[in-house]
């Protein structure tokens, strides 16, 4: 089975994704670091380069070989859920599960961490409070079609999101009881 958690930047699933796979005893990819290893250079710079077009098409390829892996949890990109494709292969592979947050809640998270501003590229220009609003509220229809599961995560510790989807893709059974810590997302 593969965890997958979508959701858009600064949900939280860079932080969860390693002590989910921890607390189940799986390993953790994460996409776009695997899309960035590949092309040896960022998002931004594939962005620049490809447009997102050529983005997306080395996601889906990612995502192709990630999702055949077993005993997998896997962050994937903010905008995964954008191709059908994309999709179909995470719910063929077990539970999607969308981390959310307001959008004011995930504009603070990215405004608040610098290598997301330089190697994150902007997706319309505008401002994050603006951006994160807008591509968040276009995206809705992809997240609801592409989630098993929703867990907000606003207001709770990685630990406790780690919690919540354990109970609920119901894998707690006979699992070890490790994730601790409170830090914030």
């Amino acid at each position: 089975m593969t965890v997958t958690l979508v959701g858009y930047r600064g949900c939280g699933k860079s932080s969860v994704a390693p002590l989910l796979a921890e607390r189940l005893g799986y390993e953790c990819a994460d996409s776009d670091a695997e899309i960035e290893r590949q092309a040896n250079c960022s998002i931004a710079q594939i962005f620049a380069a490809e447009q997102e077009s050529g983005f997306r098409r080395r996601e889906t390829s990612v995502l192709r070989t990630l999702l055949q892996r077993a005993n997998l949890v896997l962050a994937a990109g903010g905008g995964a859920i954008l191709a059908e494709e994309n999709r179909q292969l995470m719910h063929a592979a077990g539970p999607v599960i969308w981390l959310t947050a307001p959008a004011q809640v995930l504009a603070a998270r990215i405004a608040a961490d610098a290598a997301s501003q330089t190697l994150r590229p902007s997706l319309t220009g505008q401002s994050v409070t603006e951006e994160v609003a807008e591509v968040l509220n276009a995206r809705r229809p992809q997240y609801e079609a592409a989630a098993t599961h929703q867990v907000d995560t606003a207001d709770s510790t990685p630990a406790e999101v780690v919690e919540t989807i354990v109970r609920l893709v119901g894998a707690s059974r006979d699992l070890p009881n490790h994730v601790t810590g409170s830090e914030s997302l």
